[in-house]
């Protein structure tokens, strides 16, 4: 874990900025960086079941309500190496390796994601269908090429059904890499209506349960709530690097 966090802080201070760390013990985030203008929450951990299902809410709260990203650095999933390339989606927060998040920074967009254990790909549905006309094959002779049913090509020109690897790999080739979705790890986590309310304390607050600041507040302006005098040092170091207030009470 060590050397994983060490390694990602040398590639964000190499091409971005570090606004805030705090390694103390485990919160819903480790730092928050800069990259070209725009900021994120990042967690950095060994596996990403390490990462409890309450520090995802604190993380989907604070991203939709700061406007920054959050992105999750761990080696692994559920003990399995997260290979290159490949990104893990729990709960609407993208989970990948440091060499992903390397390439990411470098404009390559991971293309694949691990899905119940399976690496799977999104296809794009209208482009392979504009694809496979103007290449004159039926969904019948493209089923075959790949080795599955007419109606399974019918649910990827739907948008239905992602592909596995060797499906996606195979339409890459038939077809070029415009097939097949790239995974958009930079844009902000959707939170429900439910989980908004099984952390609403007050009209527009919200409890955050892993975080330094024990609540967040909307009002004409964000607001952290603070009322734990150990963490409002820190609370207040998070909230200049997220552009929001304070109210200790």
């Amino acid at each position: 874990m060590e050397k994983l966090l060490q390694a990602t802080l040398n590639i964000v201070r190499s091409v971005g900025e570090q606004l805030f760390i705090d390694v103390s013990r485990p919160f819903a985030y480790t730092l928050v960086a800069k990259f070209n203008e725009k900021k994120y929450l990042m967690k950095v951990a060994a596996d990403a079941e390490d990462i409890p299902n309450s520090a995802i809410k604190d993380l989907k709260l604070i991203s939709r309500y700061t406007d920054v990203s959050s992105i999750c650095v761990v080696s692994g999933v559920k003990g399995q190496v997260l290979k290159r390339g490949v990104v893990y989606v729990k709960d609407d927060i993208v989970f990948m390796s440091l060499s992903t998040f390397t390439d990411v920074l470098d404009g390559k967009e991971p293309t694949y994601r691990v899905n119940r254990g399976t690496v799977t790909a999104m296809i794009d549905g209208r482009k392979l269908r504009e694809l496979r006309e103007r290449a004159k094959m039926s969904l019948g002779a493209v089923a075959e090429e790949l080795g599955v049913t007419r109606e399974t090509v019918y649910r990827y020109e739907r948008g239905e059904i992602e592909a596995p690897l060797r499906i996606a790999e195979k339409l890459i080739q038939m077809f070029g890499d415009d097939v097949v979705r790239k995974v958009d790890i930079w844009k902000r986590p959707e939170i429900t209506q439910e989980e908004l309310r099984s952390r609403q304390m007050a009209e527009e607050t919200y409890r955050l349960v892993e975080s330094h600041p024990d609540a967040i507040k909307i009002e004409k302006r964000v607001i952290f709530v603070s009322t734990n005098r150990d963490k409002y040092e820190k609370t207040v170091e998070l909230a200049n690097a997220l552009g929001v207030e304070v109210d200790k009470t």
